[in-house]
């Protein structure tokens, strides 16, 4: 989840904070974005931008911390936590191995060579479909299962502490926000067309030359 930036000068009093450590902000206290020299003002702490790299900050903290207690977990069968994902997402029906690729956020050749490290081990086995011969479709095996049933158990542990701070009800709902957003990012691929403001690229030379 980003420094805030022109902050109100905070008393003296200590402020609440979350279970992280970071203070907790009221609407008035929100980072506001500076302005730009020459007068033009960047778009305020409450504009879709500011919420967008909140957005971006929380999601990626959670995303940290998540992926951090599963390659813990992960490590006890020698595997990554990513190693871990691919042979759960495996089970099922399988899954085909550019999907695969999409799923994790890795390259095709990535996610190549990985299955070959997890066929080898006999985690997962490869099937080619019945009606496209030239598709790769990754199952997990029985091993796998066995795997995964193992490492279940630990998982449903550190599940448990996360309840003691997310309702089942609350995670449930974060899971499907995060299901939302994923598909709605993925459904706008543009890139950002602004480019940078001589004003900004000015105060960056600036800066290079001063850290220099």
């Amino acid at each position: 989840m980003l420094p805030a930036m022109n902050l109100k000068r905070q008393t003296r009093m200590s402020a609440p904070t979350n279970s992280q450590g970071w203070p907790l902000m009221h609407d008035e206290q929100k980072p506001a974005v500076a302005a730009e020299p020459g007068g033009s003002k960047l778009p305020p702490s409450d504009s879709q931008a500011d919420r967008l790299l909140r957005l971006v900050h929380w999601t990626s903290a959670a995303s940290r911390h998540l992926r951090r207690r599963l390659a813990e977990v992960a490590e006890a069968f020698d595997l990554s936590d990513t190693e871990l994902l691919v042979v759960w997402l495996c089970s099922g029906g399988g899954r085909v191995q550019v999907d695969l690729a999409g799923a994790i956020g890795i390259s095709p050749a990535q996610m190549s060579g990985m299955v070959e490290r997890l066929r080898s081990r006999g985690l997962v086995a490869m099937h080619r479909l019945a009606m496209d011969r030239r598709r790769q479709v990754w199952r997990t095996t029985g091993a796998g299962q066995t795997l995964l049933s193992h490492a279940g158990g630990q998982l449903n542990e550190f599940a448990a502490g996360v309840s003691g701070g997310l309702s089942d009800d609350e995670q449930h709902t974060a899971q499907a926000l995060c299901e939302r957003l994923a598909e709605a990012v993925s459904k706008n691929p543009r890139r950002p067309t602004a480019k940078a403001t001589p004003a900004v690229r000015s105060d960056q030379q600036r800066a290079s030359k001063e850290a220099a």
